[in-house]
């Protein structure tokens, strides 16, 4: 039988000129959920630009995985390429996969091990710093662990690089790309506002500083042993560099920006997950108790924090780090009966996927037991991808699954880290889903004594 294939319908509430702009803008989260109500693929306009949205996982699934048909672009891969130039996260066809051969080895196996040995030691001193009953902004925290691990992954040599500096720079470049993003006319940032001036002196910070840890790599010659020292050494079939400066520059802009402050962000939530959920506290306390007995986390000791990965899980599913993704056809194609034109922009949300109920049970509950094994099958392939799929799957994957299960098993052990009263952590305006603030006072933990049950817990908040 012939399926007849047919045309998206557009979503409502278009207006004139802008489209669905102000909708992405204003309200990402509720207007692509909305979508996920409809048609398994509709259309939207940013400004005068048709976007296909695809809203059904195994559709999804099928579209990141054919690199051949839909290929990286779209009107947030395109903005995206303004920042990231053509890293992993942006390169596409054959240069993608040769850039991906080359930089597979840093995340071998044994690589991982000697990461998550740096890791450990971070998150050690960082809890080994707190003061029983002091007042922390966890955010700040785990973005400083965070950096301090990429960091020393991708630069093993002593640096001059302002941490603190570099991070709130690279924050201030995620929440403006997605403003960006979204500013279907490119006229409101181009303005010479505050946040714009802020944007623009942002950029220039990160590249001058990793333009300078480049020329200073360049002009050792040293091999350090890291992410750098391999990407500056490595040598085509010629012995010519194999990457250009400007290639390695693109390389370590995307692993920062989007390693860093993924992990970052994910570790913030995951705590403020705790301190709403006393269950699941109880729950994760037990197990690293058993398993660590105050000693700070390991990589041999992650098969055994079977819990704990759940809870990473679900704060990955709760938190997702993008609100959407896009993609472009190479050719005219089909996707389910649906018929898409060639060069047409194609978008998806995985933030709506984690939170459709058709695909997650009750989505706006914590629950790290969907994740058991007897639960986790029943999720539809495609419908958690908070890495990706196919021959774009993060690189990174192994590495920020291991740094988030070895820092929340580390401070589990020994703090737990309460709810300031009155205080609720909302997500800041930015394509990631950084929290506004996070203040908690840290408690140390006895870990044969029972816990007390909370006072006064904040009530969970929504995406």
């Amino acid at each position: 039988m012939t399926t007849t294939l047919r045309m998206p319908v557009t979503a409502p509430g278009r207006l004139p000129v802008l489209g669905h702009a102000i909708q992405m803008r204003r309200r990402p989260r509720e207007f692509l959920l909305s979508l996920q109500s409809g048609e398994a693929v509709t259309t939207i306009r940013l400004g005068r630009e048709t976007v296909y949205v695809i809203n059904d996982p195994e559709l999804i699934r099928q579209a990141i995985r054919d690199p051949d048909t839909f290929g990286k672009g779209g009107p947030i891969t395109e903005r995206f390429r303004t920042m990231f130039g053509n890293g992993l996260g942006i390169s596409d066809g054959d240069f993608h996969r040769r850039q991906r051969a080359l930089i597979q080895p840093a995340f071998h196996h044994t690589k991982i091990l000697h990461y998550a040995s740096i890791m450990t030691g971070a998150a050690a001193a960082m809890v080994d710093r707190w003061q029983d009953g002091g007042r922390l902004a966890v955010d700040r925290e785990m973005g400083d662990l965070a950096l301090t691990s990429v960091t020393k992954a991708m630069f093993s040599a002593d640096t001059n690089v302002d941490r603190a500096q570099f991070m709130a720079a690279t924050t201030v470049v995620l929440g403006g790309l997605f403003r960006r993003v979204v500013d279907a006319s490119g006229l409101l940032t181009r303005l010479p506002t505050p946040g714009n001036l802020r944007y623009r002196g942002a950029v220039d910070h990160v590249r001058r500083t990793i333009d300078q840890l480049i020329n200073d790599y360049r002009a050792s010659g040293a091999d350090h042993g890291d992410l750098l020292s391999m990407m500056l050494l490595a040598r085509g079939e010629d012995g010519a560099p194999a990457m250009s400066d400007q290639q390695v520059h693109d390389e370590v802009v995307t692993f920062f920006i989007a390693g860093a402050e993924s992990i970052a962000n994910t570790l913030a939530w995951v705590f403020h997950e705790l301190a709403t959920h006393p269950d699941v506290e109880r729950r994760l306390h037990a197990e690293v108790d058993e398993v660590l007995a105050g000693r700070p986390a390991e990589y041999r000791d992650i098969p055994a924090l079977e819990y704990t990965r759940r809870v990473v899980n679900e704060t990955l599913r709760m938190r997702t780090q993008g609100w959407a993704l896009s993609r472009f056809t190479k050719t005219a194609t089909e996707i389910g009966d649906y018929h898409i034109p060639a060069n047409a922009s194609i978008m998806y949300s995985p933030h709506a996927l984690n939170h459709n109920p058709a695909f997650h049970p009750d989505p706006e509950r914590f629950d790290p037991d969907r994740w058991s094994p007897e639960r986790a099958k029943d999720i539809p392939r495609g419908a958690f991808i908070p890495f990706g799929t196919g021959s774009h799957t993060c690189i990174g994957e192994p590495f920020a699954l291991t740094e988030m299960v070895v820092t929340l098993a580390t401070v589990a052990a020994r703090w737990r880290l309460l709810s300031v009263p009155g205080h609720h952590p909302r997500p800041k305006f930015a394509f990631t889903m950084p929290v506004n603030a996070l203040p908690m006072t840290a408690q140390r933990r006895d870990p044969g004594r029972r816990l007390p049950p909370r006072l006064g817990v904040n009530a969970p908040t929504g995406a």
